[in-house]
């Protein structure tokens, strides 16, 4: 079964369209995850929150391995459609039904590396979850595909609101960190049936060999980079858990988890659609390059002051809204809002080097940066989770900078586009840092900060944009415009 897919005509407005409904899809779920976030950090103890992260670090490297790129390769490939679609299937499927038996065995041992018993039980039931995306994949690649974000919106939100209440309910009732493992296994069947639902797409008896080597021959290059990707972004847990405990880990979990809702998110939303789009555009450097300069552009302007923003109000927020057991994620958290606010930088480098075809390239750069990684948030444990938090600051800059130079090179994007690309933003934070530092010594008060701050610093980042570049913010508002319009 062939789908329609999008055409390079207009590809443009289809990623400012698609942008916009998938970033009010992401945030609407956001909302609820933060929500349900606080009030499952007053039902759960730090401890439960360390032990399940135990898990999820096993899981989500384990997710990378799950299909070998195929969903990937399916949204870059441009021929043989339904043959690809059906190697997709039967890769996805069977890596996930093998992965799954894998790690029941290894469930015992992975305890013992954690010292933490509760992992064997824990990890055999969340790895269900394993066989659960391999049967998602496709679908999920087709909707990126064709950029129909907007279709999963309503979808989406309720499958957010139906895993927050399990959760919540499970942890009202007592079950405590059993609670969020339910969750997650509702979330992830809802992954399946939702866009399953909404592509209606189904396997066919069309098999090619050659395709399927082909896609897998795509699909170990983006696999490898997601490997050691994945190492790189979980090496932090590993470091904290192994050795500075459950406890530790889940104030770091929790400390991460605030920066991930309300930034991060930008970074996922950014990958799912400017991905397709890049693909598109992969024949003409210079549709290549502006698009690229444009998602750099506007995502800079939701991120920077985002994170800037996040990491001065942190102690209010932490004392507002969290109990006071949670007191020491404030510093972690500070920090980790900074290197969340940057890393847009680095990860849109990422998406155009697999968009072009070159997902060697990511791979290449991730061993390089690997063992930085690693020697970096190793030495920050000797400063407890506070220094390895800002051994990400530190490496978030570090590998800005390599990427920004390996992007020149590739793509012969100027460096002169990519500053001025983000000079309204970095103007626009600078200005409201100054404001809401001041504003944090007149009022001493923990909610009056929370209440005003944001506002004030909200007005002043505005103007400054607008005085620093306003052409970008009538752009963004002629586009927004255009894209409600026409949707």
């Amino acid at each position: 079964m062939e789908t329609t897919t999008t055409q390079p005509d207009g590809v443009g407005k289809r990623a400012v369209r698609g942008t916009f409904w998938s970033f009010l899809s992401y945030t609407s779920g956001r909302v609820v995850t933060f929500v349900t976030t606080l009030v499952l950090a007053r039902l759960l103890a730090p401890e439960e929150f360390g032990v399940i992260a135990y898990c999820t670090i096993v899981i989500a490297y384990l997710d990378l391995l799950n299909n070998f790129g195929v969903g990937h390769a399916l949204i870059a490939r441009r021929d043989r459609l339904e043959a690809a679609q059906n190697a997709a299937f039967v890769v996805s499927v069977g890596s996930g039904v093998a992965l799954y038996a894998a790690t029941w065995v290894a469930a015992p041992s992975l305890a013992a590396f954690f010292n933490e018993p509760q992992v064997t039980p824990l990890l055999r039931v969340l790895s269900i979850g394993l066989i659960l995306v391999g049967f998602g994949t496709v679908p999920m690649a087709m909707l990126q595909r064709d950029l129909r974000f907007k279709a999963y919106l309503l979808p989406g939100i309720i499958r957010n609101v139906i895993r927050a209440i399990v959760a919540v309910g499970m942890a009202w009732q007592g079950f405590g960190v059993w609670s969020l493992v339910v969750s997650e296994l509702v979330n992830k069947v809802l992954e399946v049936i939702i866009p399953w639902w909404i592509v209606r797409w189904r396997p066919t008896r069309a098999f090619d060999p050659q395709v399927m080597r082909e896609m897998l021959g795509y699909g170990i290059h983006i696999t490898g980079v997601s490997l050691v990707g994945s190492f790189m972004v979980n090496v932090d847990y590993l470091l904290v858990g192994r050795l500075l405990g459950a406890a530790a880990l889940g104030y770091y979990t929790m400390a991460f988890r605030i920066p991930e809702l309300v930034i991060r998110s930008v970074s996922q939303i950014v990958s799912t659609v400017a991905f397709p789009v890049l693909a598109h555009t992969q024949s003409n450097p210079e549709k290549t390059h502006e698009v690229y300069f444009a998602y750099l552009r506007y995502m800079s302007l939701v991120t920077f002051p985002t994170g800037v923003g996040l990491a001065l109000l942190s102690p209010a927020l932490v004392q507002v809204f969290f109990a006071e057991v949670w007191r020491p994620m404030i510093a972690p958290m500070q920090f980790i809002a900074l290197a969340s606010a940057f890393s847009i930088v680095s990860y849109l480098s990422g998406v155009i080097y697999n968009a072009l075809g070159r997902p060697d390239l990511t791979f290449k750069l991730s061993l390089v940066k690997l063992p930085v990684v690693v020697v970096v948030l190793y030495i920050g444990t000797f400063w407890n989770i506070a220094g390895v938090a800002a051994g990400h600051v530190a490496l978030t800059f570090l590998c800005m900078a390599l990427d920004l130079v390996m992007i020149q090179r590739v793509t012969k994007a100027p460096l002169k586009g990519v500053l001025e690309a983000v000079r309204p933003a970095v103007l626009g934070t600078a200005a409201m840092a100054v404001a809401a530092t001041a504003l944090m010594l007149a009022l001493t008060d923990a909610w009056l900060q929370a209440a005003i701050i944001p506002l004030a610093g909200a007005g002043t980042y505005i103007g400054a944009v607008w005085f620093a570049g306003r052409d970008t913010l009538l752009q963004a508002r002629t586009m927004l415009r255009a894209s409600l319009a026409r949707s």
